[in-house]
């Protein structure tokens, strides 16, 4: 271990009046907002890495602490601001940094390994330059981030001045104010996230429950509807939405349907049952649609959407869902590639295609690059605008650290 292995911006982890200190990033990535640690300043072992990373937010060192509030610590109580990402310089071919995401609960002291987070990603290359994991050159630059919850890796585009320059801070996404340093993140692959297949029914439309409807696979598997045949506009709050109970009624049998038809599976493999669609949390996603006001359009806006999870009417739009529906306004025959207004068509070459959805939060941008040629569609990545900004950097003290951590802290000061 070198010095500039550990020290960064003149952070590392020190023992400042009897007590142990841990550098820190507290960022805002999109709509979630968490903290983020160089890999080299954090344990090997995993008890020790988690008590250092339930100290930092706040959670229960052991068990459970119900109505636990995070005073203690740097997070926020909901999921969305309860996430710590550990960052460090990658080995592998196809990526420049290794991200691993911990995603906590308040009133939990188990930590979940297994996911990734899509809006906290767009953080990453800013604290990589920060650091100084990366050394880009001005200009659009691209990150080549591996995360190793999931395997995947995403590519992220940013716009790096030149010089002292400051970074250019304008850009605005749903359900943040104001704006801020921009971020592209493209999903490599997105086309048949869970069938295999762009269009997993084998047609542009089908008919579910009388209504023409479309059922597309790009980052999420979708059900995409016309608001007008169900009586709505897409203008509706998510509540009123969600108070419903009739339109809920008839998008549940519509989802199950559209389900069935795609060859929706469990994650052992299995098709899942009617009753299993129906109570599903996750898939498939619905989307009722409409042509944008002339308010919207005026905003830049394509195409307005109302999203369901699909049990709930979501508050803004999900950025892979925005992915999926981008995907289907390019895609000839579908009820969405009908309805866009203002987005040009595939052509036999790929090229980036910009589709912007009006949604109760404002406007989602995505960037699907894709060709067609005769009935065959290409789509190799799905790319979705974050803004990004650090909140604080500097030390957070751990107080009551174990002995067992503060062992291993001493020793790594001696080898710093």
């Amino acid at each position: 271990m070198t010095t500039s292995d550990v020290h960064f911006l003149g952070l590392t982890p020190r023992v400042l009046h009897g007590v142990l200190e841990i550098p820190v990033f507290h960022m805002r990535g999109g709509t979630s907002t968490g903290i983020v640690l160089y890999d080299k300043h954090l344990p090997t072992a995993l008890d020790l890495r988690e008590e250092v990373i339930r100290r930092i937010m706040g959670v229960p060192v052991t068990g459970e602490a119900s109505g636990n509030r995070q005073i203690t610590g740097l997070g926020r109580g909901i999921p969305q601001s309860n996430k710590v990402f550990i960052v460090g310089a990658s080995s592998r071919d196809d990526a420049d940094i290794d991200s691993t995401l911990a995603q906590l609960a308040a009133d939990k002291s188990a930590i979940d390994w297994s996911v990734n987070c899509g809006n906290m990603s767009s953080a990453l290359p800013t604290f990589a330059y920060e650091i100084g994991l990366i050394d880009p050159e001005p200009g659009v630059h691209r990150v080549r981030i591996f995360n190793t919850n999931t395997g995947v890796v995403v590519h992220a585009l940013t716009e790096i001045p030149a010089g002292d320059a400051a970074q250019a801070a304008d850009t605005e996404i749903p359900g943040v104010m104001g704006q801020w340093p921009g971020v592209q993140l493209a999903l490599l692959e997105p086309v048949g996230a869970k069938t295999g297949a762009l269009l997993p029914t084998g047609a542009a439309a089908d008919t579910i429950d009388g209504l023409e409807v479309s059922c597309v696979d790009l980052a999420v598997p979708m059900v995409i509807i016309r608001a007008a045949d169900l009586g709505c506009d897409a203008s509706e709050a998510p509540d009123a939405l969600d108070s419903d109970g009739a339109l809920k009624e008839r998008l549940q049998r519509i989802w199950v349907e559209a389900g069935t038809r795609m060859g929706l599976k469990d994650k052992d493999g299995a098709l899942l049952s009617e009753a299993a669609l129906a109570a599903s949390e996750t898939v498939p996603k619905v989307c009722i649609i409409a042509p944008p006001s002339a308010e919207e359009a005026g905003r830049g806006a394509n195409i307005r959407v109302r999203y369901f999870t699909p049990q709930a009417c979501h508050k803004s739009l999900a950025v892979t869902g925005g992915a999926c529906l981008a995907a289907a306004c390019l895609t000839p025959g579908t009820v969405a590639h009908e309805m866009v207004d203002g987005v040009g068509a595939l052509g036999a070459e790929e090229a980036d295609h910009i589709v912007r959805m009006a949604n109760p939060a404002g406007l989602l941008k995505a960037t699907i690059r894709g060709a067609i040629k005769g009935d065959v569609i290409t789509m190799p990545s799905a790319a979705y605008e974050r803004s990004t900004q650090i909140l604080l950097r500097g030390h957070t003290p751990l107080y009551n650290a174990s002995s067992a951590l503060l062992d291993y802290y001493r020793t790594f000061a001696k080898a710093a």
